[in-house]
């Protein structure tokens, strides 16, 4: 398969009805987003890059194009639609344009099902390429226009090299025998809906991992500047840590800033707002048991049936080699905790996981569930096994 950096940009009415028709006579499309995510609260596709037949097309949402033409091709399950981190885009493309997916395929997963040693796509071309692909365009800004010409390069290599990395993953698959819980995700993928920020007035704590390393009134001080960072993120529609970043923060409270070294670092409007918020906390300081809280109404015994259930997810872990992402989060479990299910059946209609995890995953789940031991079910599960690759010295850069 020819892989190329050229490119056919899509700004107009005409480009965008000619391209569609190469896109609907395709078998397989390879499809990556480009957003405004690290400059804006309130992010938006500003790219849809899409290679057919070799031919890497990026078209721009900002310019006059019908981006309604999309969506057949996007639901036709004769058309396969292969992805490098499905859900992301997925759940950008619906929440912009309320596309509808059917068939897909994703390189992260697969990688993750493959034990491969890293995930990106940057170590996937190299390791079934031996290319390295530029990284400099990674922080760019797509809102900007016009874009130059080395965005452009940078984002149609995003999907160049996707379809041949998925013949050889869906192979690889195959031989593992993985390829079915792999299909079996991917339609569980197509489900997935927008639940961001947007919809949100929760501090998300992991964005500030090190809050646990301060004094409980430290806690409180970064607590109170987070909840003025993330109010002013949204209000000018700006990313949070553009209007004050993690490090500063920690100078702020570690350095205890007074009014004028905050009105000389952050400029007299933001200095003097901050320092209101050092000297007027909005409640007591934060010890460790205070957060990261999963629920605020947890109950004593539910964290301990949560723990029981955490137990369950770290054998299956060990047991297959999966990471904790591809398995139900600490808020699916208390979910379960507190609606158990009759049945199988019944979990599946849940619809926390995919038909294959149901199936594979269930009968050891409602064991866990109502404390009995599954240890013996855990023992039918498959494996992966780690591979490694060898750093090539001859790899190009592209």
């Amino acid at each position: 398969m020819q892989i190329n950096s050229k490119f056919i940009l899509i700004d107009n009415k005409k480009a965008m009805e000619l391209a569609v028709v190469n896109f609907t006579n395709s078998r397989v499309i390879s499809i990556d987003t480009e957003s405004s995510g690290y400059y804006t609260y309130f992010s938006k596709v500003c790219l849809i890059q899409i290679t057919v037949n070799s031919k890497n097309y990026i078209i721009d949402p900002l310019s006059p194009v019908d981006l309604r033409l999309l969506d057949p091709i996007f639901k036709n399950p004769q058309i396969l639609k292969i992805f490098h981190s499905a859900p992301d885009d997925i759940k950008a493309l619906k929440r912009d344009f309320g596309y509808t997916f059917v068939n897909i395929a994703d390189t992260m997963y697969s990688s993750k099902l493959l034990g491969l040693e890293h995930n990106s796509l940057n170590y996937l071309v190299e390791h079934y390429h031996n290319m390295k692909l530029s990284k400099t365009e990674q922080k760019s800004n797509w809102e900007k226009r016009p874009l130059d010409k080395q965005q452009l390069i940078y984002a149609a290599l995003d999907t160049a090299y996707l379809e041949s990395i998925w013949e050889k993953m869906s192979s690889e698959l195959e031989k593992a025998g993985l390829l079915e819980e792999a299909i079996s995700e991917f339609e569980k993928f197509t489900e997935e809906v927008y639940r961001g920020r947007e919809n949100s007035h929760e501090l998300n704590w992991h964005k500030f991992p090190n809050i646990l390393k301060f004094t409980p009134e430290e806690r409180r001080t970064i607590y109170d500047i987070l909840h003025y960072r993330e109010e002013k993120a949204r209000r000018v529609n700006k990313a949070p840590f553009r209007i004050i970043n993690n490090e500063s923060i920690s100078k702020i409270v570690s350095e205890k800033m007074e009014e004028e070294k905050l009105i000389q670092v952050f400029g007299k409007k933001e200095g003097a707002e901050l320092f209101k918020i050092v000297k007027n906390p909005s409640g007591p300081p934060l010890e460790k048991v205070d957060f990261p809280k999963l629920d605020e109404n947890i109950t004593p015994h539910e964290m301990g049936r949560l723990r029981h259930l955490q137990k369950w997810r770290d054998k299956i872990m060990k047991k297959r080699g999966v990471d904790h992402s591809m398995l139900l989060s600490n808020k699916q479990l208390l979910q379960l905790i507190r609606k158990p299910p009759k049945d199988i059946e019944d979990l599946r209609k849940e619809n926390m996981m995919s038909n294959w995890k149901v199936d594979h995953y269930g009968p050891s789940l409602m064991k866990a569930l109502a404390n009995e031991n599954y240890d013996d079910l855990l023992g039918l599960l498959r494996p992966i096994i780690a591979k490694k690759k060898v750093e090539n010295p001859n790899s190009k850069t592209h």
